[in-house]
């Protein structure tokens, strides 16, 4: 039996709605399988960005401090006992140092804190002997310390007025015990397996969440052999172990230490089989819709074909009026598919339109999100076009969740992102790029006129009942994108290192990049 027009018609609709189905599914998974792996990477380095930020900040700190009691030290190098009690004092106020010591020119333990019965020994260790050898402010590779334990050391020397060489002040870190590195880095473990360590410049694991790992070489990781020629940045990558992460580095400077932060590649794409169920589920009731209209349609398609059919079976009857086929109906009938047809594409159009759309925007405040912005960063870019930025932070938010709820902290956000929309243009872009970080970007605005904009949008913040009826503050950086030189990286560092200012100086700010 041959098949009718109207199987084939169905079979053709079939064919196409499940080639088109197909085809917006696999583009759907490719973009966001893209696009989750492409924030994964972004959110690691941002992340280990400013870990490396805090890390570093300690360093400075814990340098200052040894640095602040050096007359005392030096004014008190006979007397064993007075030195004793700078170092208990100094091992209090500095916080991060496991122990302190004062060792003499000569590798002797003048003093300890607390007391770990070195005092009056030679010290042979590593870490002693590099510093006695090199007379300067020192940040030692692990080694054992006399006590057994895995130390790092960080070392100033001692000298008098005459620049005579007297030795040197110690503070000790610890690594498998506590220390300011595991209460810094210690909560940033996750459930889906991310996880950050940190390396030293050769490479040494300096912290490692699971500690029996702690001094543990791992040049071969691709990500260390990045921080070992002080680069930083973000990278697809098998560790040691042969496991595959998605990780962000940043090298640090002050101690030559490498932070990493790492996600597994699976882990990563967990979101995707939910994307993508709701890409076809959202699909679903168009692709029912044009299969109904399909088979209703299909008849009439037909219609004038079967009627030819059948006239020219009764052909041979001498009663066959030519008049009764009315052809003209064909015309109509495929005019109606093609219209059939326009609208189902115009259906599929807009449903892709609005996952779009969905994507780039951030479904709490309705502006647009992060990768919203990285294309937008994208054509400013590619067009060498000169554009501004304002980085937004919302002073003492996490006390906004503490004290009224989370509920609470999402209407202070929108409340914030309806006054950036307010404020700017219509052509600047309002972007939030998670949590309360929030960023606008201004194509074709000088930085005076960005700056007039952010201490606006501050003021009125500021002066504005926000929806907790407790006044909320921001801090803002402001940066102008340098046309000729600079990279959209090195552009969002400077903006976030003036933030940073902002809030360090008291908040409620506006700093300009310089």
């Amino acid at each position: 039996m041959k098949k009718t027009l109207r199987f084939w018609i169905l079979t053709l609709i079939t064919f196409s709605m499940i080639a088109i189905l197909s085809s917006s599914l696999f583009s759907s998974f490719i973009v966001t399988k893209k696009s989750l792996i492409e924030n994964s990477l972004k959110q690691n380095e941002v992340y280990s960005l400013k870990l490396a930020q805090m890390s570093e900040e300690v360093f400075e700190s814990m340098q200052a401090n040894l640095e602040a009691r050096k007359p005392d030290v030096i004014k008190h190098m006979d007397d064993p006992k007075e030195l004793t009690n700078i170092l208990d004092q100094l091992l209090i106020s500095g916080k991060n140092f496991n122990s302190l010591s004062v060792i003499g020119n000569n590798g002797v333990a003048i003093a300890t804190s607390p007391n770990i019965g070195i005092a009056g020994n030679k010290i042979d260790s590593a870490g002693v002997q590099e510093a006695l050898l090199k007379k300067e402010s020192i940040i030692t590779t692990p080694y054992k310390a006399v006590t057994g334990r895995l130390v790092i050391l960080i070392s100033t020397p001692l000298f008098d007025d005459a620049n005579n060489y007297l030795g040197m002040l110690n503070g000790t870190i610890y690594l498998q015990e506590d220390n300011f590195i595991q209460n810094i880095l210690a909560e940033h473990f996750s459930e889906d397996g991310s996880y950050v360590f940190v390396v030293d410049k050769e490479g040494t694991l300096i912290y490692h969440p699971e500690k029996d790992r702690i001094g543990e070489s791992v040049q071969k990781n691709m990500v260390v052999q990045s921080l070992m020629k002080k680069e930083s940045g973000s990278i697809e990558v098998f560790n040691t172990q042969g496991e595959q992460f998605l990780a962000g580095f940043t090298y640090i400077p002050a101690s030559e230490w490498g932070v990493v932060s790492q996600t597994p590649y699976e882990s990563s794409l967990n979101p995707l089989n939910g994307i993508m169920f709701k890409v076809f589920f959202y699909s679903l009731p168009f692709v029912c819709l044009f299969f109904v209209l399909a088979f209703l349609l299909s008849e009439r398609l037909a219609s004038p074909l079967k009627k030819l059919a059948l006239f020219t079976l009764d052909s041979q009857n001498e009663d066959t009026n030519l008049e009764k086929l009315k052809l003209s109906t064909w015309y109509f009938e495929a005019k109606q598919l093609t219209e059939t047809i326009e609208n189902y594409h115009k259906k599929q159009e807009e449903t892709v339109a609005d996952f779009k759309h969905q994507s780039l925007t951030d479904p709490l405040t309705g502006l647009k999100n992060r990768r919203y912005s990285e294309l937008l960063f994208a054509d400013l870019l590619e067009h060498h076009q000169l554009f501004s930025v304002i980085m937004i932070d919302i002073d003492h938010f996490k006390r906004v969740n503490d004290e009224f709820g989370h509920n609470a902290g999402d209407e202070v956000l929108k409340f914030l992102a309806n006054k950036m929309q307010s404020t700017s243009t219509k052509k600047d872009v309002c972007i939030r790029l998670g949590g309360e970080e929030f960023i606008i970007i201004l194509p074709g605005t000088l930085l005076q006129d960005t700056y007039m904009l952010a201490e606006k949008l501050r003021i009125e913040i500021e002066t504005s009942i926000p929806p907790t009826k407790k006044k909320i503050t921001i801090s803002s950086g402001v940066a102008e994108h340098k046309i000729t030189k600079e990279s959209l990286s090195d552009l969002m560092q400077r903006v976030d290192e003036a933030l940073y200012l902002a809030k360090s100086q008291g908040r409620n700010k506006t700093v300009i990049s310089k």
